[in-house]
């Protein structure tokens, strides 16, 4: 089936083509004709419907989507079942779009020879060429001279070939994330796949800068649905390791295997190299290797050493209701981690522990077995080998009946293992607690729950003597809480609030709590976790939730918007040494009168000594048009510690923008970190200088593609707004 829009039909009659049999005249328009003149294109498309139809039977055009051309000027060709147009030419079929000088179109076949200025488009993928012959239907062709775009990937060559919907090869062409015509770089290639929507391969490729090549790579894998760069390279200096290069390369056997090779060099420690691997099975989970190896030769120290270490982390779903987890992680010394891999991983983890974990859950019940052993014997940790763990989630005893269950149940094999001593406290441990409840809803707007328990434990050891023991505790408490709300109605843009009737909320919640003395005092028992510590207690729990709502448009609805929450908390204690009294208050406050600005505070105070133990404050701005951001936070913990912590961020010009970040200490007058970037917009990619100061001087230059801005190494530091009480 043909579709042609008379309206754009020439007016002068077209150059009939040499093969060209009983050619169909186009029909010239004209919008001053005479009103029956309207009937002729009317009726030789009632004509062409008829003569083109096929019975219902037959496979044919008609049952499958049209394709569409317009042109200056449009000619079909009955024999051969053809359309010619020129001028100013679009073809559209289904999602496809094509644009070009000249095209050749036969229906049967929906095939399409283009010329001149072709472009194809389909969603974000764009073929061009100065010829293009292409199959509509299958989504294949040749193009010649050509062009692709594949998500932030061009792609160019002599020829370039579509071989199916989701497949396109080039030999002898070039790979850029650069839409100039002249590209500031290319990944130059024997020969090149492009998966769209998956990944680019490449095989022999020299990447060039300018006319210059710097890099060589057997074969170069790239995953379009990934920010990070597959080779980052980035050069600096730094203090202790002297001037450097960090390098990695990412590797990609298949979707479900990958990883990296890391080679670094450092001025005053030699070279580093490095291996990651990742894997996917559907069989046996995913897992995660890294090791790390450093023929170190400090010039500083004068000293040589070899370190390293090895990581692997393994997740099975074994099944939807059981998983098992194993991570194991070997260091040559205690400071290797610390030295090398200071922000990405020490800091948010300094003492990783080894263990392999299985784990069952069901709806109504949990079973856990746990083996956690010590590898590095520099790191005081508690061995647990093995640990069984039964957990029966709070449920209804029976139906019909008020009462609701739940218990823990746990043995476990303990040994506390002191770093670099042959010293170990070791028992075994049988512990059980067991949870009756009843709760209540009165005056349909108070719950109340009051729960009675008991925990008893068995210990093979205690600190004087290797006599077993039993312990046993009784717990009691009530949980009441319950909640109020007004409204009012409060309608108004002052300050650009945008504010629809305010809704105060308030939430008060009392607890009573109650530890009967243990039968064993916790000063003989070795300590491994808070079960080992338990002792009498009795406590009133106080904590009353504040917010503050009203409704904002957003789109087309009145959605909720919480202005503002303050959360008060405390506990009163009963029969302690120094006398009944109040515990620390708590309190936590979070703003957010516009969706740009948001600031959060939290504060401990001890009322018995009356002091401010600790208080944090966080505030954050982004411009709404993101030219600009601001975030400033201040620490403070009693006796130890008074600092700010502020960055800022600008964007100078369309092409530079600049990052400040700072820690300064009130105790000791002291900067502690500060550090400077600026950054230049060069079309394709970024170029950004940093200075940091911290414990040493560090600089480092790093160039960062636009299209994969994520980096692989963590370098700086930033400034991290906290998260809402809401999101917690």
């Amino acid at each position: 089936m043909v579709v042609i829009n008379y309206a754009k039909l020439v007016r002068s009659r077209p150059h009939r083509p040499v093969n060209a049999k009983k050619p169909v005249p186009p029909i010239p328009y004209r919008s001053d004709h005479n009103p029956n003149a309207h009937s002729l294109p009317l009726l030789f498309l009632v004509i062409a419907l008829v003569a083109f139809a096929t019975p219902a039977w037959a496979k044919s055009d008609m049952r499958s989507t049209p394709v569409e051309v317009n042109g200056d000027q449009v000619e079909y060709f009955e024999a051969e079942k053809k359309i010619v147009g020129q001028g100013n030419v679009v073809v559209t079929y289904k999602d496809i779009r094509m644009t070009c000088d000249k095209v050749e179109t036969f229906l049967n076949s929906k095939e399409a020879t283009a010329e001149g200025n072709v472009v194809i488009t389909r969603g974000e993928d764009v073929l061009k060429g100065n010829k293009i012959v292409y199959n509509f239907q299958e989504e294949t062709g040749l193009i010649l001279d050509g062009v692709t775009k594949a998500g932030v990937w061009y792609g160019g060559g002599k020829e370039l070939k579509k071989i199916s919907r989701t497949e396109v090869d080039i030999d002898k062409g070039y790979l850029t994330t650069c839409d100039l015509d002249k590209p500031h770089y290319k990944l130059q290639a024997r020969q090149i796949k492009i998966y769209l929507g998956e990944k680019i391969v490449a095989k022999n490729v020299t990447v060039s800068i300018g006319k210059m090549p710097v890099l060589f790579f057997p074969t170069y894998s790239q995953s379009m649905n990934d920010d990070f760069p597959n080779v980052s390279l980035v050069p600096g200096h730094d203090k202790k390791w002297g001037t450097y290069l960090l390098s990695k390369y990412r590797y990609s056997f298949d979707a479900d295997t990958k990883g990296s090779l890391h080679l670094d060099y450092r001025q005053y420690k030699g070279f580093g190299e490095g291996l990651d691997y990742t894997f996917k099975n559907k069989y046996f989970g995913k897992g995660y290797f890294r090791a790390y190896y450093m023929d170190e030769r400090d010039r500083v120290q004068h000293t040589e050493e070899e370190r390293w270490r090895v990581q692997y982390r393994h997740k099975w779903d074994i099944r939807p209701d059981t998983i098992g987890i194993l991570e194991y992680h070997r260091f040559k010394d205690k400071d290797f981690v610390k030295d090398y891999f200071y922000r990405e991983e020490f800091e948010r983890n300094p003492q990783p522990e080894s263990y392999v974990s299985l784990i069952h859950t069901r709806p109504n019940y949990s079973v856990s077995l746990l083996g956690q052993k010590r590898v590095n014997r520099f790191f005081t940790e508690v061995e647990r080998l093995p640990e069984i763990e039964v957990n029966v989630k709070n449920q209804q005893l029976a139906e019909g009946l008020p009462f609701f269950y739940k218990a823990d149940f746990a043995a476990v094999s303990l040994n506390r293992k002191i770093e670099n001593s042959d010293q170990d406290n070791n028992a075994i441990r049988v512990d059980t607690y067991n949870q009756l409840s009843l709760p209540l809803r009165l005056i349909n707007f108070l719950s109340v729950d009051p729960y009675v328990g008991t925990r008893q434990t068995f210990y093979t050891r205690q600190t004087q003597t290797d006599e077993e023991r039993f312990r046993g505790a009784l717990y009691s408490g009530v949980d009441v809480s319950t909640n109020f709300y007004k409204t009012y109605d409060c309608k108004t843009n002052f300050l650009n609030l945008n504010i629809n009737d305010l809704r105060h909320i308030f939430i008060p919640n009392i607890s009573y709590s109650y530890v009967q003395k243990p039968t064993l005092l916790h000063d003989r028992l070795f300590e491994f976790d808070d079960i080992d510590t338990l002792d009498k207690s009795k406590a009133i729990g106080l904590t009353f939730v504040n917010k503050l709502q009203t409704k904002r448009l957003e789109g087309d609805d009145l959605k909720t918007t919480e202005l503002a929450r303050f959360v008060i908390g405390t506990d009163y204690l009963f029969h302690l040494a120094e006398g009944d009294r109040f515990s620390d208050v708590s309190l936590d406050l979070e703003l957010r009168p516009y969706s740009w600005l948001f600031m959060k505070q939290d504060a401990l105070y001890d009322p018995k000594w009356k002091d401010l133990k600790s208080l944090n404050t966080d505030l954050a701005v982004t411009d709404p048009k993101d030219k600009w951001r601001f975030g400033v936070g201040h620490r403070y913990e009693e006796k130890f510690s008074s600092q700010v912590t502020a960055e800022a961020e600008a964007v100078i010009t369309p092409k530079w923008k600049c990052r400040a970040f700072g820690i300064y200490e009130f105790k000791g007058s002291e900067l502690k970190e500060q550090e400077y970037s600026i950054t230049r917009d060069m079309h394709c990619w970024e170029a950004e200088f940093t200075y940091s100061a911290r414990d040493v001087h560090t600089f480092w230059l790093i160039f960062r593609l636009k299209a994969f801005p994520e980096l692989p190494f963590k370098l700086g530091t930033s400034y991290y707004r906290p998260s809402t009480g809401s999101n917690n």
